[in-house]
């Protein structure tokens, strides 16, 4: 049984991080464009970037509650390296 778990745990750990060698710069919304998008609207907009060992993904909302829904979805089943939420008005 010892083994077993043992086994289990290792190769968790091996797919979880397998991934981490090969990363591709991902592009990110530029301050210019987070500016511009904003001018579209008279609302805020909630701008956020989510890093987790699998992969990177970033866009906007106009609340901050759906922007942390957002993280949390991407986030399932993940380990969140980095997140962050701005706000443009």
């Amino acid at each position: 049984m010892k083994n077993f778990i043992l086994s289990a745990s290792l190769l968790a750990t091996t797919i979880l991080f397998a991934n981490t060698k090969g990363k591709i710069d991902q592009p990110t919304i530029s301050k210019q464009q987070k500016i511009e998008i904003s001018k579209t609207t008279d609302k805020t907009v909630y701008f956020w970037e989510v890093n987790t060992t699998t992969g990177y993904a970033s866009g906007y909302t106009f609340s901050e509650a759906k922007a942390l829904k957002t993280i949390k979805l991407m986030a399932t089943n993940d380990i969140v390296s980095y997140r962050i939420i701005e706000a443009y008005k």
